[in-house]
C-alpha cells in the first residue's frame, strides 16, 4: 500500500513540473533571417510570422545571451542555404507557431536543432 501511494505521489509531481514548464517547437526551412542595427535576430519557418528571438549585442529581456545567439543564427544561416529544416525551442508563452507575434519579441527560445 505504501509502495502503490509513492507511485500515485512520484506520477502526480512529474505530471505538475511538466505542466508547469510547458514547451512548444516550431519546425520547418527558414523562410526569413535577418539581424536589425542593434544586434536583434529576427526569423520566420516557413508559414510562420517573422519574430524577434535573441540578440548578438547586449542580452536585455531575451532568454539566450549574446553568444548563444550567435550560435543560433549561423545554424539558421546554414539552414537556410542548405535549404534544410531547423526546429527552435520555446518555452511556454502563450503563443503556437502560427501566433507567434509578427515582428515582437518572443524572448523564450531557447534551443535550436538542425540544420536536419
Amino acid at each position: 500500500m505504501v509502495k502503490t501511494m509513492r507511485a500515485l505521489l512520484a506520477c502526480v509531481l512529474v505530471t505538475m513540473s511538466a505542466q508547469a514548464s510547458a514547451i512548444y517547437s516550431c519546425a520547418g526551412p527558414v523562410g526569413y533571417l535577418g539581424v536589425d542595427q542593434s544586434g536583434i535576430l529576427a526569423v520566420a519557418l516557413v508559414g510562420a510570422p517573422i519574430h524577434k528571438v535573441c540578440t548578438v549585442g547586449a542580452q536585455g529581456g531575451f532568454q539566450m545571451g549574446p553568444a548563444g545567439c550567435k550560435l543560433v543564427y549561423a545554424t539558421l544561416l546554414s539552414a537556410r542555404l542548405a535549404g534544410k529544416s531547423v526546429t527552435i525551442y520555446y518555452d511556454d508563452n502563450g503563443f503556437t507557431c502560427a501566433t507567434l507575434p509578427a515582428w515582437g519579441n518572443v524572448p523564450t527560445m531557447y534551443f535550436i536543432e538542425g540544420p536536419n
